[in-house]
């Protein structure tokens, strides 16, 4: 056996990594995949030219490692991942682990709990397509919604792109959009903590799909993707009345 620290692993590593991921997605049936994305420091765990079992950390924002690990599912239970951990624990001082799962895969709940982690909070994805907005009518139920005094601004030419929600002209909200093709990423949705509760929030959500779903040339989205905390009621409550709907549901791990 043999254990790879690396930053930047190579072209064969990658493609070992996909092949890993893709192996135990299939036979757990999930659809978490590692965040290559980010400056990761990956832990290789190789026999010979095998790779058996990886893990990957990187460090967040809010001064926690984000994890996430995979073992081929005829190579569990022989204490590879713990290998992969320990190694880990020699880097992370006193900082916290984060481990994203999906509460369907049995495997990597049993080995959370018995590692000691505890559940942290549940977070979901949500999706709305265009015809789903469409077909939700729910412009008729609110008169704040065709306000002239409420607009916004914004340049969709920007890939992260801030909305700003006015009401004659002042600023009373912002939000997010990360343009990716023909979707979007909607985030960091707020009004202002004196306007809430007077219906502004379902306002300024309907303008704001109203006018994604309408863009023109390359900027039309046809699906918008969004994150939601689980213990958020009233946000997935708001959500779910736009048309959006749980696509995936996230468990957060604490170690």
């Amino acid at each position: 056996m043999n254990i790879i620290r690396t930053k930047t692993p190579s072209e064969t590593q990658k493609n070992n990594l996909l092949h890993l991921q893709e192996a135990c997605r299939k036979h757990d049936h999930i659809s978490l995949t590692f965040p290559l994305e980010e400056d990761c420091t990956f832990y290789l765990l190789y026999d010979e030219d095998n790779l058996l079992s990886a893990l990957c950390a990187f460090f967040n924002e809010n001064g926690e490692y984000e994890t996430c690990a995979y073992t081929l599912p005829s190579n569990r239970q022989n204490g590879y991942f713990t290998m992969l951990l320990d190694e880990l624990l020699k880097e992370t001082a006193d900082n916290d682990l984060v481990f994203p799962v999906d509460e369907t895969c049995e495997d990597t709940v049993h080995t959370l709990n018995a590692l000691g982690a505890d559940f942290w909070y549940q977070e979901h994805l949500m999706e709305l397509s265009a015809s789903g907005f469409i077909e939700t009518g729910l412009a008729k139920s609110n008169p704040l919604w065709d306000s002239p005094a409420l607009s916004m601004a914004y340049n969709p030419n920007e890939e992260h792109s801030p909305w700003t929600f006015l009401m004659d002209g002042s600023p009373i909200g912002s939000c997010y959009l990360d343009f990716r093709g023909e979707t979007a990423y909607f985030y960091g949705f707020v009004i202002a903590e004196n306007l809430r509760n007077q219906g502004l929030g379902s306002a300024c959500l309907f303008l704001l799909l109203k006018t994604c779903f309408s863009l023109s040339g390359h900027k039309r989205l046809k699906k918008l993707f969004l994150q939601v905390s689980g213990e958020n009621v009233p946000a997935i409550a708001l959500y779910k009345k736009a048309g959006f709907q749980i696509t995936e549901s996230l468990s957060y791990y604490l170690y």
